[in-house]
């Protein structure tokens, strides 16, 4: 489904200020309220590029400009493989890539597990569901994604990283070269191939868990080294850093765009505006996980940090988290005792002429998602207790869609919460729809494409969207495997 590529990027967002708590570079004083800068010779704050200059910088200026960061990672990696716990058993090759050579290398990338008919069935199936509020290419969606928002990136395959953005002051430089640096270590020391394989070895969910950890950990480090680059945190230091990791994690998409303008203001890199402006565009089913798995991924490595310092954080390589409920709730569903998911399944009799598009399991996090886009205020409440989930969904020969959706819950006012919630979602995301999908005239879409049928059993809640009859979710109930 959504963000699945080997990419390990340094986003924007991860390489920016967070309003007025500020990341601490190297040379740093700590007051009451926030970690300040020392040293710098200005009181200017460093992570904001200079004013923009009436003559457009030249590609062989920029380039050049890459060139000298780059040459600076050689002091980096003792510093960082310091402050990280692990050693650099070779060095990281490093190069400048342009915008365009990387956008070639991303769209051939997503081609390879996303042909042009795979995309198009998918970005349907997603529509349909209601993860996408207007039809769109998923295929497309996240080549803006990640060509818009990756300043760098590490590619596992080549064991390389690539500095893509070049903004216009060296912290910011530096502080991706710190993030790649850190998924080099990975890389080297727990093989990022492996960890999070290609193809579908690891439902959608679980493969975002496991992109929690290689992100969380990289954001982590990154602005570890930037506090204490000779390896000693301050327990105050600390502190301040885990309040602005929970002050990233709890911006929504929209406060992060807004967060992201003012702090550039008009003093703003073209390749950062580009960047900053196209958030907006990015729907949340693609953008919330990549934003996600770096500050909510910080937070919950800073929980495993807690509790065994580096050793635990290197356990979650080794033992890896499955969903990403245990990630956004590391304090409670991941330590000191897993919350397994449980795994859910069903295999439905049907037509020679209908075939399968999609087949994902939404997770605690995509069930946010949807919610946020169609009941935000029951977001948390509709979302929180989840236990596992399928979703398939299947097309006829007419094209017609039909999702059918199994779920279970950890208890039962979980459950209640849920189809409480997701019956009231219906009528915010169709305008001419009609009806009650509880009862056996359903719900009908007022789009053409079928009715809404949804059954309790328990803990246990079952919907098929885009149904003729009733009979359709009895099916589904009937069919479902949960272990």
């Amino acid at each position: 489904m959504v963000t699945k590529k080997l990419l390990f990027a340094a986003l924007l967002i991860a390489s920016c200020k967070g309003g007025d708590k500020k990341a601490a570079p190297p040379n740093v004083v700590v007051t009451k309220t926030e970690i300040t800068y020392e040293g710098s010779g200005s009181a200017k704050d460093p992570w904001v590029t200079a004013d923009a200059s009436t003559v457009p910088e030249t590609p062989e200026q920029r380039k050049q400009r890459a060139e000298v960061a780059l040459a600076r990672v050689a002091s980096i990696m003792p510093k960082l493989a310091k402050v990280r716990g692990l050693t650099f058993e070779h060095d990281i090759p490093r190069e400048y890539q342009t915008a365009e050579a990387f956008k070639a290398f991303v769209h051939a990338e997503i081609a390879k597990d996303m042909s042009k008919d795979k995309a198009a069935d998918e970005s349907a199936a997603l529509y349909h569901v209601g993860l996408l509020t207007k039809p769109g290419n998923l295929a497309e969606l996240e080549e803006q994604a990640f060509t818009t928002q990756a300043g760098a990136y590490y590619d596992p395959a080549q064991k390389k990283f690539f500095v893509v953005m070049v903004p216009e002051n060296d912290m910011m430089l530096d502080t991706m070269s710190a993030h790649e640096l850190t998924h080099g270590l990975q890389d080297q020391h727990f093989d990022l191939q492996k960890y999070m394989p290609s193809g579908n070895k690891l439902d959608d969910d679980h493969q975002t868990a496991r992109r929690f950890v290689a992100e969380g950990d990289a954001t982590f480090t990154m602005f570890l080294y930037l506090a204490a680059p000779n390896g000693e945190v301050p327990g105050a230091v600390m502190k301040l850093l885990r309040g602005q990791l929970e002050t990233f994690a709890t911006m929504s998409p929209e406060e992060m765009i807004k967060q992201n303008a003012a702090a550039f203001g008009t003093s703003i890199d073209p390749e950062i505006k580009k960047s900053v402006d196209a958030m907006g565009e990015i729907p949340m089913t693609v953008l919330v996980p990549m934003i996600d798995s770096y500050m909510q991924g910080a937070l919950m490595v800073a929980a495993a940090f807690d509790r065994g310092g580096w050793k635990a954080v290197d356990a979650l390589y080794t033992d890896p988290p499955e969903s990403t409920e245990q990630t956004l709730h590391p304090a409670t569903k991941l330590f000191p005792t897993r919350d397994h998911p449980k795994a859910v399944d069903f295999h439905l009799a049907s037509d020679k002429t209908e075939k399968e598009v999609a087949n994902i399991v939404f997770g605690e996090l995509q069930w946010q998602i949807y919610f946020e886009l169609w009941l935000p205020a029951q977001k948390a409440i509709a979302s929180e207790g989840w236990g596992g989930d399928r979703v398939k969904v299947t097309k006829n020969g007419a094209g017609k869609l039909t999702a059918w959706i199994a779920t279970v819950w950890d208890t039962q006012k979980d459950a209640d919460e849920f189809k409480g919630a997701y019956v009231a979602s219906l009528a915010k995301r169709f305008a001419k729809g009609s009806g009650d999908p509880t009862t056996p005239a359903g719900f009908d879409r007022g789009d053409g494409a079928g009715k809404i049928y949804l059954k309790q059993d328990g803990m246990k809640v079952f919907i098929v969207d885009g149904a003729a009859d009733a009979k359709s979710v009895d099916q589904l109930a009937a069919a479902t495997k949960i272990n």
